[in-house]
């Protein structure tokens, strides 16, 4: 890498580090209770770090909410391209169960948000980081379901908004200790399967 990349370079694995820190800390002690000087300490930085990047606290929770999403349905993306062929219902419970401990995170770091969001619902910024969310999942939906020879019923947005919905809130039961919370979120995927998409017509 050449020396004038050098910097940029520098500034992308700085962020990436703030973002890291931002997600245990704002996991941890949630939004409201988080401090910067708690970022920096996770990051192994100084607060000039952190203002040479973000402008607000706010801002690195956008960036931490944003990544840990789109981390998520890669990870989804490939567990399941893995599979090869068309996926079924037990393969999908099982891709999804295996990423529990990244689903609790993104559950928490979510409600974090949405709880900022209802106090702040001026700013725009937030509401871009789910309808990015959205447009992701709602891809990843609809080629799940092409691999499967099918076809939603909803448009894609909807369907992947039941997807999310029932996703996380079967996190928060597990992680609660409530053993059923498996069976549901398995019938909502099979109801999705076979309820909410119709084979595609050769």
């Amino acid at each position: 890498m050449s020396e004038a990349n050098m910097p940029l370079r520098k500034r992308v694995n700085t962020r990436a580090r703030l973002v890291e820190a931002g997600t245990v800390v704002f996991t941890e002690k949630g939004f409201a209770g988080a401090r910067i000087d708690d970022v920096v300490r996770e990051a192994g930085f100084t607060r000039g770090a952190f203002y040479s990047n973000y402008s607000s606290m706010e801002e690195l929770l956008r960036e931490v909410v944003a990544t840990h999403a789109a981390t998520l349905l890669q990870h989804v993306q490939i567990a399941l391209d893995s599979l090869g062929g068309a996926p079924d219902v037990d393969a999908i419970m099982e891709v999804l169960d295996a990423l529990r401990p990244e689903g609790r995170t993104l559950y928490i770091l979510t409600a974090e948000y949405r709880l900022y969001r209802l106090r702040h619902p001026e700013e725009e910024e937030f509401q871009e980081v789910r309808q990015e969310f959205g447009r992701m999942l709602a891809k990843l939906v609809s080629t799940v379901l092409l691999r499967m020879g099918r076809r939603s019923v909803l448009p894609d947005d909807t369907l992947a908004d039941l997807v999310a919905v029932f996703y996380l809130d079967s996190i928060a039961s597990y992680c609660l200790g409530h053993a059923d919370d498996g069976s549901l979120l398995r019938q909502v995927i099979e109801a999705i399967v076979l309820g909410l998409s119709e084979p595609i017509q050769q």
